[in-house]
């Protein structure tokens, strides 16, 4: 299992929780909107955000495939095909729909992402902080994303 300094995992994870604070104020957003329009503004910037996040967690494999030397050919293909599974995806649950049913797609997509980079990373070593890091934070987005996807439901709203 691969280590992480204690000055590079202070600085991911700050990054890292840093980069919950659109999620968690576009789902507050949407539960608590000031009006219609910015649960609506808000209901798309947090999808939007999903779309981002979620493609860069996909670059991440990438990244590693083309960086570390000690991958074998087929962990190598591996990860660079499911690297690109999560752009793929998110592109098509926000070009098919909309409202609560694209942030319900968007939670089960970030849980199952999670899940496939767990088992890459217990299978090639990554460094147990980083995959307790990758949890929390999709533990996290998950639940911003179904609190959104619930009051949307509650509010009629699409």
């Amino acid at each position: 299992m691969q280590v992480i300094s204690t000055v590079t995992l202070r600085r991911v994870q700050g990054l890292g929780y840093g980069g919950l604070l659109p999620f968690m104020g576009l789902a507050l957003l949407v539960v608590w909107p000031p009006s219609p329009h910015w649960q609506a503004f808000a209901t798309e910037g947090l999808g939007l955000y999903a779309v981002t996040i979620l493609s860069f967690v996909g670059a991440v494999s990438w990244g590693i495939a083309l960086a570390d030397p000690q991958l074998g050919d087929d962990q190598r293909a591996r990860l660079l095909y499911f690297s690109v599974v999560p752009s793929l995806l998110t592109w098509l649950i926000w070009m098919t729909l909309i409202g609560a049913a694209q942030l319900l797609a968007f939670t089960a997509l970030t849980l199952i992402v999670f899940l496939i980079d767990r088992v890459h990373g217990r299978s090639l070593g990554w460094p147990a902080a980083w995959l307790q890091l990758r949890q929390r934070l999709s533990l996290a987005v998950a639940f911003c994303l179904l609190v959104a996807a619930t009051a949307l439901n509650l509010s009629g709203s699409q």
